[in-house]
């Protein structure tokens, strides 16, 4: 593991809190690293291990069926719905968007952090609690209706008090809401050209929120 790898490590949620000498020793001699090609298969519902994979660079596209559920970058996680669990398939197809290097822990490597670090056990109890409600919203997202009512719904939930939303880019922003990239551009044009949002960069800040209602 290079120095840039270990310290990447440590801002996972797994690993968020240890010291770089606690993520060297968890990782170093016990995890697997693999490399994948743009387009090659990751994991699919047929073909997957009881691992944890952290992408340590280039970037993972997750679909479930024909929709596009995430895209993960370096830094971020999968396949906690492959532990612990005896189902015989997994629950969507993982596939390299660019060349990734991928570190894998195994069910019994994760259990035993888990067993041995408060810290980790913590983390990776709130990475599932995060998950689970992103899956939710994207549940909310895909029966909401149009791809008009399903940005509207988005900016109304996710606003706060001060109006503003930061999103990672807008390319995740159209697969979280299960719509074309093209017509999420087309919703936010209008929305702009109404004054009821500004947008900066990645943060969309709403203007007139009772007009998104």
């Amino acid at each position: 593991m290079t120095g840039e790898e270990l310290a990447l490590l440590q801002q996972t949620f797994l690993f968020r809190g240890l010291t770089a000498e606690d993520v060297a020793e968890a990782v170093e001699g016990r995890c697997v690293a693999r490399s994948y090609r743009k387009g090659e298969v990751i994991y699919s519902p047929e073909s997957f291990r009881r691992e944890l994979g952290i992408v340590l660079s280039g970037a993972v596209t997750v679909r479930k069926g024909a929709l596009t559920v995430s895209e993960l970058a370096p830094g971020d996680l999968f396949g906690a719905a492959a532990l612990f669990t005896d189902e015989e398939l997994y629950v969507s197809t993982l596939t390299a968007r660019k060349a990734s290097h991928i570190l894998f822990l195994t069910q019994e490597q994760v259990a035993s952090l888990i067993h041995q670090s408060s810290v980790v056990r913590d983390n990776y109890l709130r990475y599932l609690a995060q998950r689970i409600r992103f899956l939710s919203a994207k549940v909310d997202a895909l029966s909401s209706g149009s791809g008009e009512r399903k940005l509207s719904d988005f900016l109304l939930k996710n606003m706060g008090e001060s109006g503003v939303i930061t999103v990672r880019s807008l390319t995740e922003l159209a697969s979280r809401l299960g719509v074309a990239r093209a017509s999420l551009y087309r919703q936010l044009d209008r929305l702009l050209d109404a004054g009821i949002i500004a947008k900066s960069g990645k943060t969309i800040t709403v203007l007139k929120p009772e007009s998104l209602k």
